[in-house]
C-alpha cells in the first residue's frame, strides 16, 4: 500500500508539473507588437476561486494494490499466473520447493513422537517412585522402625529424580511441538495464496529463480472500485469536500465517470504547491479505465463556469 501511494503520489506530480508549465507558456505567449493587456484589482478584494476550466489532473488507481512477497527462502517450483490473470482469493499464486521442508517436517514428528513416548516412560518411573515412597512412610513403618533412616532417604530421592526426569521430558516434548508448527507453516507459507479477489498486475518472478524471504513475487490490485488521486490548487480548495461529488473525463476518451470526494489532503504540498485528494469512481457496465490511467477532475464549482453561457 505504501509503495503504491507513493508512486501515484509522485505521477501526480509530475503531471501537475507539466500541466503548470503549459498553462504558463499560454498565459505568456503574446501577438507581435501587441501588448498584453494589464488588470488591476482593488487592494482590499478577495481573490476569486478560479478552476481549470479543463479540470484537474489525476490518475486513476486500484482501490488496494499490495505487492504479494515470499516468507521464506527458497526455489519458486512454479508460478500459476500470468500478468492480467484474475484470481480468487485462496488461490495459489505462487508455489516454492518445499521437498527439503517436508523432510525436515518428518523427521521432526518423529522426534515428536519419540520425545512423547520417553515422557510416558517418565512418568511411569515416577508414579512408581511415589507407590514406593508412599509403602516406607506408612505410620505402621515408622512406629515399628522397619525402615532405616537410609532406605527412607534413598526412596525419597528416586522420588524426587524421577520427578525431575519427568519435567525434562514433557519440556523436550513441548520443545519438539514448537517445531513441528514452525515447519508445518513454512510448508503452508510455500504456497503463497491470494489474500483477496483481484488481478495480477505484475509478475517478478519465473520458475527455477531463487527467493529470499520478503521478496516480492507478484503485484496484485484489489477487483473493486476504481478511485482517481488528484491535484487541486490552493485557490479551489474551497471548491472540494469530503462527499462533494465530481466528474472525471478520461484522456483521449470519450467517456466521463461520476464520482465523490473520499479524502482531501489536510495540507498543502510543499513541491507543487497543490492539495491532493482521493474520489472512488463509479465504472459503467463493461467499462475499462486501468489503474494509471490521466484523467481530468471537474467539481460542480467549474462545471458551472465551463458549461454555462
Amino acid at each position: 500500500m505504501g509503495s503504491r501511494a507513493l508512486l501515484g503520489g509522485l505521477g501526480l506530480v509530475l503531471l501537475v508539473l507539466v500541466g503548470t508549465m503549459a498553462a504558463l507558456r499560454q498565459r505568456t505567449a503574446q501577438e507581435p507588437g501587441r501588448e498584453a493587456p494589464r488588470v488591476e484589482q482593488p487592494r482590499n478584494s478577495a481573490p476569486r476561486v478560479e478552476g481549470t476550466p479543463a479540470g484537474w489532473l489525476g490518475l486513476i488507481i486500484s482501490e488496494e494494490a499490495l505487492d504479494v512477497a515470499a516468507r521464506v527462502d527458497g526455489r519458486v517450483e512454479s508460478v500459476k499466473v500470468q500478468v492480467g490473470s484474475e484470481v480468487r482469493q485462496g488461490d495459489v499464486l505462487v508455489k516454492l520447493d518445499s521437498r527439503s521442508l517436508q523432510e525436515n517436517l518428518a523427521m521432526a514428528e518423529a522426534e515428536l513422537l519419540s520425545s512423547k513416548a520417553e515422557l510416558e516412560v517418565a512418568l511411569a518411573s515416577l508414579e512408581q517412585a511415589r507407590e514406593r515412597l508412599a509403602r516406607r512412610e506408612t505410620p505402621e513403618q515408622l512406629r515399628l522402625q522397619v525402615i532405616s533412616e537410609e532406605e527412607l532417604s534413598a526412596a525419597r530421592y528416586e522420588q524426587r529424580m524421577a520427578s525431575a526426569k519427568g519435567e525434562v521430558a514433557r519440556a523436550k516434548v513441548q520443545e519438539q511441538e514448537v517445531r513441528v508448527g514452525q515447519l508445518r507453516q513454512q510448508v503452508t507459507e510455500s504456497s503463497l495464496r491470494a489474500p483477496f479477489d483481484g488481478v495480477v498486475a505484475g509478475r517478478l518472478v519465473n520458475a527455477g529463480a531463487v527467493v529470499r524471504a520478503g521478496q516480492p513475487l507478484l503485484h496484485l490490485l484489489r477487483r473493486g472500485k476504481p478511485q482517481v488521486r488528484f491535484a487541486i490548487p490552493v485557490q479551489d480548495m474551497r471548491s472540494v469536500a469530503v462527499g462533494h461529488p465530481v466528474q472525471v473525463a478520461v484522456t483521449g476518451r470519450d467517456l466521463t465517470l461520476n464520482g465523490q470526494v473520499r479524502q482531501v489532503a489536510p495540507e498543502v504540498d510543499v513541491a507543487t504547491l497543490m492539495v491532493f485528494a482521493l474520489a472512488d469512481v463509479e465504472l459503467p457496465e463493461g467499462a475499462l479505465v486501468p489503474a494509471g490511467t490521466v484523467v481530468r477532475v471537474k467539481a460542480p464549482a467549474n462545471l458551472a463556469r465551463t458549461e454555462g453561457p
